[in-house]
């Protein structure tokens, strides 16, 4: 017999292995994730163990060319695997019928909830199809972590029924799904079943295209169809696009907050200094009204508009936290304001690993989807440091280098961990079965953040984890509030964090007592301050030795403009004599 026809016969076993394995895995009740993840671990060492015939010198050649390669995800990079194919051929009716009851259990309660008028609102027939299409898979191991990025192709005729008062109103038809799925298993472990946690999200928004019957006259007004779709997949980004991610634990024994990538640990500083060559929106004047919008790491920003121009000079930063979720970037829309619509403009993005691996991007973006365009932008990483003494400093050069259209820069970083509490009061919901939960609200500044509740036994786990950009550590106050699910107040509390700079190395870990009506409540925290500057030799030279020259802070140690700047791609941003720029290091 032929290497080949054995090879064919080995390709054939295995695909009836995984046939087998979907069906028995749907008769006997065993859930998806355990399956998947087996497979994953068996193409991960499928593909990844060293060849024994290769020679030793192109093993090395190889790890040399993987070792240079950006770790981005391209099309050119997926593999096609005929035994995952036929995998999630057989196991889709199970995860179809899943999926069913998930839109009738999750979906449909939440759709009801929202407003008075979607009270009656139902999903009376579902059919999801019969297969996924098409699915490719690349993996990528790093340290204590397996990456595994799905390329769902899903263009399939489905039957979802939508009605209210159980009366038909609408029918999606079919749904057309593209988009890279990432599944992150880590850490890996020396024990059963190796893998401590499963996390996925789609690392950019997917692409969806639904068709619909019902509603005929509403949709086809223009514009009504691409909302509609631009809702559901805004809907799907709050909870399952890049920062967003689910993470399920696999066992039992690990804390799913220990993960690396669940703290935003970077903050980075984005400098939108100005466009040129833009395109011409208004005929008459032919010129535009550009603005910015920078969005990245969950959140949205806004340049001001500038008037009647298309090389515009905006001088504006803003700042965001980054976790190390793998995959996440930075993207700038630029825009023309107008009173109907907003016309684009172009765009660009920046992936967020390169600013962390080179600490400072500096350059022109050629703009994409126009005709002509640049956009200048400049992307640091903010160093954290652990020592007071150092905060004059900090405040001193952020009032100097502060732009007059941006707001006041941040000096410092708060990490808030809320452990648990004991001694809460309980109390039952009237006219339910329903255990009592515990929510948290923190306040710092004009910043607030919610996290989901858990179950109120007096001594809830909450495991929570919250970051904020702080102004002015010493005049701002870290308020804590313990909600039910009525929200009413269990307890609160107020830390100044003047009193984090005092603590030992900036860090306070203990019990808090509360301000509540049962006695001896508390709370377990643990509060961590870091300033933050740019990268770079000290903070740079006094700008006061400098009369009436505005500075840019610059990771780079060398002065843009004056040398060559290792960071700069293109050449330094020209601007007018009467208004000098010079970019300092800080």
């Amino acid at each position: 017999m032929s290497d080949q026809t054995q090879s064919l016969g080995f390709s054939f076993t295995k695909c009836i292995l995984f046939v087998l394995l979907g069906f028995s895995g749907g008769y006997s009740g065993l859930r998806f994730a355990y399956i998947a993840v087996g497979l994953v671990m068996w193409y991960w060492y499928k593909y990844r163990k060293p060849k024994a015939q290769a020679p030793a010198i192109k093993t090395e050649d190889k790890a040399k060319e993987l070792a240079k390669a950006p770790h981005k995800v391209q099309d050119d990079q997926f593999e096609r695997v005929t035994c995952l194919t036929v995998f999630m051929e057989n196991m889709w009716p199970y995860l179809r019928q899943y999926l069913v009851k998930f839109l009738k259990q999750k979906i449909q309660p939440k759709l009801r909830s929202r407003s008075k008028y979607l009270r009656h609102c139902s999903f009376m027939d579902i059919d999801l199809g019969t297969k996924v299409n098409h699915m490719r898979v690349q993996s990528d191991l790093e340290k204590k972590q397996i990456i595994v990025d799905l390329k769902i192709s899903y263009d399939a005729p489905v039957k979802v029924n939508i009605g209210f008062f159980e009366r038909h109103v609408a029918t999606v038809n079919s749904i057309k799904l593209e988009g890279t799925f990432r599944i992150i298993l880590a850490p890996l472990m020396g024990n059963a079943p190796l893998v401590g946690a499963m996390t996925f999200y789609f690392p950019q928004r997917p692409e969806l295209q639904l068709e619909w019957t019902g509603f005929t006259r509403l949709l086809s007004i223009p514009g009504v169809q691409r909302l509609t779709q631009k809702m559901v997949v805004d809907k799907i980004a709050t909870f399952l696009v890049s920062p967003k991610h689910i993470t399920k634990r696999i066992t039992s024994k690990f804390d799913v907050t220990e993960l690396h990538f669940k703290e935003r640990k970077n903050a980075l500083r984005i400098h939108v200094l100005g466009a040129k060559n833009l395109v011409a929106k208004d005929f008459i004047t032919k010129k535009s009204d550009p603005f910015v919008v920078i969005r990245g790491g969950g959140k949205t920003f806004k340049t001001s508009v500038i008037s009647k121009t298309l090389n515009p000079r905006w001088n504006q930063i803003f700042e965001i936290l980054f976790s190390e979720l793998p995959g996440q970037e930075i993207v700038f829309e630029v825009f023309d304001r107008d009173e109907a619509r907003d016309e684009p403009l172009g765009s660009c993005k920046i992936a967020v690993s390169q600013v962390l691996e080179r600490k400072c991007i500096n350059k022109w973006f050629r703009l994409e989807k126009v005709q002509s365009g640049e956009l200048h932008i400049k992307v640091e990483t903010l160093r954290l440091l652990s020592d007071p003494v150092k905060l004059d400093k900090v405040l001193q050069l952020n009032e100097q280098i502060q732009p007059p259209k941006s707001e006041e820069l941040s000096s410092a970083v708060l990490y808030t961990i809320i452990q648990k509490g004991r001694g809460l009061p309980v109390i039952r919901p009237k006219k339910s079965n329903l255990n009592p939960l515990a929510k948290l609200q923190v306040t710092v500044g004009d910043t607030v953040k919610k996290k989901g509740g858990k179950k109120n036994n007096g001594e809830p786990d909450f495991k929570k984890r919250m970051q904020f950009l702080i102004k002015d550590p010493l005049g701002e106050k870290m308020k804590l509030k313990v909600l039910n699910e009525n929200n009413k107040i269990l307890g609160s509390l107020s830390v100044p964090l003047s009193n984090i700079m005092a603590a030992k190395d900036m860090t306070i870990e203990e019990w808090f007592p509360l301000k509540s009506k049962a006695k001896n409540s508390e709370v377990l925290l643990k509060l961590q301050l870091r300033q933050c500057t740019g990268f770079g030799s000290g903070f740079g030279p006094n700008p006061a030795f400098f009369q009436g020259i505005r500075f840019w802070p610059n990771p780079c140690s060398e002065l843009n403009q004056i040398r060559k700047c290792p960071h700069r791609e293109y050449p330094p941003y020209k601007v007018p004599a009467t208004d000098q720029v010079i970019v300092f290091s800080t």
